[in-house]
C-alpha cells in the first residue's frame, strides 16, 4: 500500500533530493501542502501533477 500523504522527508526521498531546499522551492513555486493538525503533508497526487506540469520535453537553446 502506498501512502497518499507524504511527510516532507518522504516527499524529498520520493523526488531523490538530498536536501530539503529543492522541495521548499517546489512549494514556493506552487506545490500544494495539506495541513493535518500541526503537521504538513504533501499529497502524492499533487506531487505527480506538479511534476507533469513542470516537465520540459524539449531543451530550448539560447
Amino acid at each position: 500500500m502506498t501512502k497518499q500523504l507524504l511527510s516532507f522527508k518522504d516527499a524529498q526521498k520520493y523526488l531523490g533530493f538530498k536536501s530539503p531546499v529543492s522541495l521548499r522551492e517546489y512549494i514556493n513555486q506552487g506545490l500544494p501542502i495539506v495541513k493535518v493538525g500541526k503537521s504538513k503533508r504533501i499529497d502524492i497526487d499533487d506531487l505527480k501533477s506538479f511534476i507533469r506540469a513542470h516537465k520540459i520535453t524539449k531543451e530550448v537553446k539560447q
